[in-house]
């Protein structure tokens, strides 16, 4: 009786054995696919990059495979890194795809410069407004008060005031569509502590517009100031000014 026991024992064990190995070899990690969206002539080799972390899960059992710590090592490796999704497909494969995020404006904060895209991600930190293409970013002010200085990579600015981050977000795409042509832009809230919605342009020839009220028809007031820009003769040291009349039409004044 106490062998049979023992035998019975011995049998199970194998059993569980088998069945383990079995289970293990049937959902191990044999493929991972990775699909890269690059800038074109960016400096930044995500690929690589993503390559590295993704290597240590070949045969990991995809059962045990967290899709949301893949998603978090990867982010954390640069902030140009937008992770798009992170899939397992049984038995053995992870499809993973990511994009990188593109330099457009940088935010100056102390001997730092901070990189940011459209969407005002902190992409990296910088000794300069150089992008990784080759270029410039565009340069914006702020004022200290109105953002927090703990800015961290791979996280978006903290700017306090949601109004002042819409005016911000509506104005980036034109704005970097024609950054080529503009020094600096600054925003502002207040004026001498009065609410004043302002947006500067400082322009690279030397003229300067500002633009009023710049929560209301914010992306129609850039263009129509970015079209006279362009209409004038002399683009040096004047200063112009940005309204919207009461009729409705864009008006701008020396």
């Amino acid at each position: 009786m106490k062998y049979k026991k023992l035998l019975v024992l011995i049998t199970c064990l194998l059993f569980v054995t088998v069945a383990v190995f079995c289970f293990a070899s049937a959902f191990k990690v044999t493929d991972i696919e990775l699909k890269v969206t690059a800038v074109e002539g960016s400096s930044e080799n995500i690929e690589t990059k993503c390559s590295a972390v993704l290597v240590e899960y070949e045969n990991k059992n995809l059962i045990f495979v967290n899709k949301d710590r893949i998603g978090s090592k990867l982010s954390a490796l640069s902030g140009y890194i937008e992770v798009v999704s992170v899939e397992k497909e049984f038995p053995n494969k992870i499809s993973v795809t990511v994009k990188e995020r593109v330099e457009s404006f940088v935010i100056k904060n102390g001997d730092d410069y901070y990189a940011m895209n459209l969407d005002f991600v902190v992409l990296n930190k910088k000794q300069s407004v150089a992008n990784n293409l080759g270029g410039n970013n565009l340069l914006i002010k702020l004022d200290y008060s109105d953002y927090s200085s703990d800015i961290k990579v791979g996280k978006s600015l903290q700017v306090y005031d949601e109004n002042l981050l819409k005016i911000m977000k509506d104005s980036a795409p034109m704005l970097n569509a024609v950054k080529g042509s503009i020094d600096s832009v600054s925003y502002s809230l207040k004026s001498e502590g009065r609410e004043a919605k302002v947006i500067t342009l400082k322009m690279k020839e030397g003229c300067v517009f500002k633009i009023l009220k710049a929560d209301e028809e914010t992306e129609l007031k850039l263009n129509a100031t970015y079209d006279f820009y362009l209409s004038l003769e002399n683009k040096g040291v004047n200063e112009y000014v940005t309204v919207l009349g009461d009729d409705g039409k864009i008006s701008i004044r020396q």
